[in-house]
């Protein structure tokens, strides 16, 4: 299923266009026609492409313009009516009557997975992103992206495009994302990923070699020789080169997400049944333990508790942490601390500079930061 979630704003965006009305209607997008009229009026409305009073053409004229029938135009019309976007006066015609509205820039969409849409960091990020970019005069809307690739990518590629962006944020963007970007002839941002677009104006990735640096000299200075690195998101913060370098002996565990879904509970469930069943079968062969998930290491204490785990006494423990997450352990977690409020302000400073068209930074990192806890 295909979800746009919209900041104050309607379904479809505004274009220029040879005819009377700013937007468009396309028959090949699957979406009702009524729905993309009412839609694209709204956003028309709202955006300030359509003041208040402007006298709008007839039924007939609109039907033939958009290459809808009249009875589509009509419906859309009593709906808009209903809404108080629109007016029909005798002797007058259609006039647009919401006004006082703020005249935007131009959109900036922000596509994301649509399995990550309940997890912390990219919920804060993004928003902080989205109220810069706002407060700049950039209407910036969200779409949820399909997670299977193929037909689905494509065809919402093609909803994308009738929103008629300045530009496209990609955050967290799967392989299918990039593929169906880069065929698309959209500009677009990539934030935080490995795999890089050619194509991409901006390229944003997670930068944790200095917080690594010195979580292994933690490491080192209490004995620490045999390291489980565990991780439920490939896009996370990979411990596994910069500690292997530093001389220790690395294994990586992925925990799936319940039901494929990376909501926060499913995967402290699933990192609590893991290790649950683990530590049946006997002690951990590890002196350390490392997530990349704070609600991984929540579960993972869950199991630990249970089965009279003690930490730092029996493992040593650090995890990536989000700035801003209540804690989920009485005692300090050793963390690499990632700060989603900062890195959006940072972001959004640079796409500013895009859709200003000013000197920015095409490729730009984003650190996390060690904090020494009670784990290590």
């Amino acid at each position: 299923m295909l979800c746009i979630l919209w900041y104050n704003v309607g379904m479809f965006s505004f274009q220029e266009t040879s005819g009377c009305l700013p937007f468009t209607v396309d028959r090949n997008l699957g979406v009702d026609l009524v729905e993309q009229i009412v839609g694209g009026m709204s956003l028309a409305v709202r955006s300030g492409a359509l003041a208040h009073g402007d006298p709008l053409p007839g039924i007939r004229r609109m039907a033939k313009e958009l290459g809808v029938s009249e009875i589509v135009v009509r419906r859309a019309v009593k709906e808009l009516c209903r809404r108080g976007m629109l007016q029909a006066r005798t002797r007058v015609g259609l006039t647009v009557c919401s006004g006082g509205k703020r005249a935007w820039r131009g959109i900036v969409a922000g596509i994301r997975p649509a399995h990550d849409s309940g997890m912390y960091y990219a919920n804060v990020l993004e928003g902080t992103i989205a109220s810069v970019l706002m407060k700049n005069g950039w209407l910036f809307a969200r779409m949820e992206w399909p997670d299977v690739p193929g037909d689905a990518c494509m065809d919402a590629a093609g909803l994308l495009k009738c929103l008629s962006p300045s530009l496209v944020v990609a955050l967290f963007p799967s392989s299918a994302m990039l593929n169906a970007l880069d065929r698309s002839g959209l500009p677009f941002v990539q934030v935080w990923t490995k795999a890089k677009s050619r194509k991409a104006r901006m390229y944003v990735r997670p930068c944790a070699d200095a917080a690594l640096s010195k979580l292994a000299a933690s490491f080192a200075s209490h004995g620490i020789r045999k390291v489980l690195s565990v991780y439920s998101n490939v896009s996370g913060i990979d411990c596994t080169t910069t500690l292997k370098n530093a001389g220790f002996s690395v294994r990586k565990m992925h925990i799936a997400s319940l039901a494929d879904y990376m909501g926060p509970e499913c995967v402290q469930r699933a990192a609590l049944e893991t290790f649950d069943r683990m530590l049946s079968n006997g002690p951990l062969i590890a002196d350390a333990v490392v997530f990349n998930d704070d609600y991984l290491t929540a579960g993972a204490l869950t199991a630990f508790e249970r089965h009279g785990v003690r930490v730092p006494e029996d493992i040593r423990l650090a995890t990536t942490s989000n700035r801003g997450l209540g804690p989920v352990y009485f005692r300090k977690l050793t963390c690499l601390e990632v700060d989603p409020i900062r890195h959006g302000q940072e972001i959004a400073d640079n796409l500013i500079k895009i859709l200003d068209g000013e000197d920015y930074k095409a490729e730009m990192s984003i650190a996390a930061t060690f904090e020494e806890g009670e784990t290590t």
